[in-house]
Parts: C-alpha cells; sequence; structure tokens
C-alpha cells in the first residue's frame, strides 16, 4: 500500500505539468482559429470568393483526368475552417487527452495555412492571382516532406540505438553534394543514391567513432561535422563545380508514374507520380517500423537505447549495435541529401538551409517514432514550402517573417512548448564498458 502511494504521490506532479502543457496547447489553437475567424472569415468580405484548382503546372508525365474549378466563398469556407480549430481546441482543452495532441495541433496549422492560401488569393486579395492550385501546393510540398523523412529515420535509427545525430544536416550536404557530381557524369540516379549512401554512411562512422571510442560530446561532434561539411562543400564548388559546370548540371530525377493511379485527380501526382526517391522512402518507412517494432533486431536497439547496461547482461553487445544503427542512419540521410538536390536541380552551397535541423525537430515532434516522424515532416514541409512560395500571393507579411516561421516552429518543438517527450533513456549518455 506504501508503495502504491509512493508511486501516485511521485506521478502526480508530472500528470499535472502534462495536463497544464495540454491546456497551453489547448489555449493555442483556440488563438488561432479566433484570429482566422475574425482575420481571414470575417474579415475577407462575404462577396469575396476563392478559386481551386487540381491540375498542377508543368507536369511530366502521366496527366491527370481533368477536374474542374471549384469556387467557394472565402469568407464561409474560412469561418467553417476557423470553427473546424476552435472545436480541435474546446476538445483538448475539456478531455485533456494524453496522447494525440500534436497531432490535433498539427491538423489546426495545416487549417490555418489553406485559410491564409484562400484568404490571399480571394477576388480583390493582395495576390495577382485568384486561385489556389492545390496540386501543385501538394506537390511541391512532398518534395521537402520526403527529405524530412528521410532525415527524420536517420534519427530514429541512431537515437534508437542512444546516440543523437546533430549530423544529419551536413550527411545532407555531403550526399547533395556527390550526388550532383555522380548524376551529372554517369546521368544515373542510381549510381548517386549509392555513392550518397557510402558518404553519409562514411559520415555516420565518424560520429560513432568518436562518440563511442573516444566518448566525446555527440552533440559537439555532430556540429563539427556539420561545419566542416558546409565549409568543404563550398570550397569543392568554388574548385570544381565552378572551373567545371559539367560536373553540377543540375539534373532532375525523372517521374515514375505509376498507370492508372497517377491520373487520380489531386492524389496521383501526390502519391503516384514521384521520383524513384519518393518511392523509397516509403520502403524504408515501412521497413525501420517493422524492424524496429515487430523484430528481435529492434527489440535489441531499443534495449540500447533504453538500458544498455541491462543489454549487455543478456549478451548484446552495445557498442556494435550503435556503430552499426548509426552508420545506417548516415546512409539514410546521405540518400536524402541526393533526393533533395534530384528534386532542387544544380548543387549550391548552403542551399538545404537547416533541414537536418528541422528533421530533428520531426523527430522529437514524432516522440521517436517512424509513424510519428512521418506526420511531423509533412507538416513541417508543407511549412517550409509555404514560407518559401507564400511571397507570390503576395502577403503583406515580410517574406524574412515568413521565412522564419518553419523555425519558430522547430524551437517550440524542442524546447517542449507543445509538449514534452521523453526520449529512449540512454539517448546521449555515452556508454563506458566495465
Amino acid at each position: 500500500m506504501g508503495i502504491v502511494s509512493e508511486v501516485s504521490v511521485a506521478t502526480a506532479p508530472t500528470r499535472r505539468a502534462h495536463q497544464g502543457r495540454t491546456r497551453s496547447i489547448g489555449v493555442i489553437m483556440g488563438l488561432i482559429g479566433l484570429f482566422t475567424l475574425l482575420a481571414f472569415g470575417v474579415g475577407s468580405g462575404m462577396s469575396a470568393q476563392s478559386s481551386l484548382t487540381f491540375n498542377p503546372v508543368n507536369l511530366s508525365g502521366t496527366i491527370p483526368w481533368h477536374v474542374g474549378t471549384l469556387t467557394l466563398s472565402t469568407a464561409w469556407t474560412n469561418i467553417v475552417l476557423a470553427l473546424a480549430m476552435i472545436a480541435l481546441a474546446v476538445e483538448v482543452n475539456l478531455r485533456l487527452p494524453a496522447r494525440g495532441v500534436m497531432v490535433r495541433f498539427g491538423v489546426v496549422a495545416v487549417l490555418f495555412f489553406f485559410s491564409l492560401l484562400l484568404w490571399a488569393a480571394r477576388t480583390g486579395g493582395p495576390a495577382p492571382i485568384n486561385f489556389v492550385n492545390l496540386t501543385a501546393v501538394l506537390v511541391g510540398s512532398s518534395a521537402l516532406a520526403m527529405v524530412l523523412i528521410y532525415g527524420s529515420l536517420s534519427g530514429v535509427m541512431c537515437e534508437r540505438a542512444g546516440v543523437v545525430n546533430i549530423a544529419i544536416e551536413g550527411q545532407f550536404i555531403g550526399g547533395a553534394f556527390v550526388g550532383s557530381m555522380i548524376a551529372s557524369t554517369t546521368h544515373n540516379f542510381i549510381f548517386a543514391a549509392v555513392v550518397g549512401a557510402l558518404v553519409g554512411g562514411l559520415l555516420g562512422l565518424i560520429l560513432a567513432f568518436l562518440s563511442l571510442r573516444y566518448l566525446s560530446d555527440q552533440i559537439i561532434v555532430g556540429v563539427v561535422l556539420v561545419t566542416m561539411l558546409g565549409s568543404l562543400s563550398s570550397y569543392l564548388n568554388l574548385q570544381v563545380f565552378t572551373p567545371f559546370p559539367q560536373y553540377n548540371t543540375g539534373n532532375l530525377a525523372p517521374d515514375l508514374p505509376i498507370p492508372l493511379l497517377a491520373k487520380i485527380p489531386l492524389l496521383g501526382p501526390v502519391f503516384f507520380n514521384q521520383t524513384g526517391f519518393f518511392y523509397l522512402m516509403i520502403v524504408l518507412v515501412a521497413l525501420v517500423s517493422f524492424g524496429l517494432f515487430r523484430t528481435r533486431w529492434g527489440l535489441r536497439v531499443r534495449a540500447v537505447g533504453e538500458h544498455p547496461k541491462a543489454a549487455t547482461t543478456v549478451g548484446i553487445r552495445v557498442i556494435g549495435v550503435r556503430y552499426v544503427n548509426v552508420i545506417v542512419g548516415g546512409a539514410i540521410a546521405g540518400v536524402g541529401g541526393v533526393a533533395f538536390m534530384a528534386s532542387q536541380g544544380q548543387f549550391q552551397p548552403g542551399y538545404t538551409s537547416g533541414l537536418g535541423y528541422i528533421a530533428l525537430a520531426a523527430l522529437i515532434f514524432g516522440r521517436w517514432r517512424p509513424s510519428g516522424a512521418v506526420v511531423a515532416s509533412v507538416l513541417f514541409g508543407l511549412s517550409v514550402y509555404l514560407a518559401d512560395n507564400l511571397q507570390t500571393y503576395q502577403i503583406p507579411v515580410p517574406t524574412e517573417v515568413l521565412g522564419m516561421f518553419p523555425y519558430v516552429i522547430t524551437i517550440a518543438v524542442v524546447s517542449g512548448l507543445i509538449g514534452r517527450v521523453r526520449p529512449p533513456a540512454a539517448d546521449g549518455i555515452p556508454y563506458q564498458r566495465d
């Protein structure tokens, strides 16, 4: 009885803190919904209209079946979206759910972005055009989400084994650089992906060697690797790509449409008319999810990340497991860098723009689970894409402020503003053999 009482007392402050954060999230969601209601709903004017189109421009490959333009009342559509946000906020504040709060927050963020687009593209609005090409928005954001998923999967592989991989950004840079060179010279993205994986794996090996062999601070090692790759890529860009542009032609990976499915309006171009990197990403998500939670290997990895000394007592080689996971995680991030280059074109120094760090935030947002990381990466990919492209709609907000938005979300996630999450218990803690 006494043990039960002690456990109850110990968990009560944690429960109250969790409920307090949940209420804070609900309040933020409600404020976003209220702002949308007043600014984008009532403030749009009852006569304003917005149009949605579903046929992406400059689509290579299979053209989807044509769907006509959908014209909506801007005010009433945004009022309905705002009420949906407010309803989610009320549900969070009343029920104080233990799970799924961040998913609800993500839904509110997506609805807010959509309302903002409708408001900007309304008749008489600030945008020079009065329509939103919804398919183009989803296709563009899916390319960024894909890269973030590669990065977050890399983080899952490393951190589930107890090693923090801050070097994802550097692995992106390395993969993008060598990927551009190999794709430009061989015109084969399979070769580029293989070499990108080798470079990412090599960087993972360096991180693992310094962190596991010499017990170096994993955060510092990761930051050093990112800084080194950023500087090295800038130097090689000047020394190799500038005098020899044939090594950096900016080839884009071809789309591989799936017959019939690619013709489905809206969904077809987003899911079934993508590059091989997109389909590989789906396969990797399935493999990592199944491997971590349905196999003996995954059980060993999670044991190493939670309690390495206990894992040692049952014969698990902790250092060996961590080496393998960090190298494989680095290889996945290296392929992600090649995928980014294959969707953006010619390599430019610094054009990954901190996507590796955003992938880490998506990893935390998704609670170190592949499925959660995918949901978070989609949200972050959409926010990054819109922040980069909202200036097309001439939003009366400075471009610099719009560009800050994805990183503000990143800070909110990492700082625990939208919910404290528990990483693997041994994550980032050096392991010493007895």
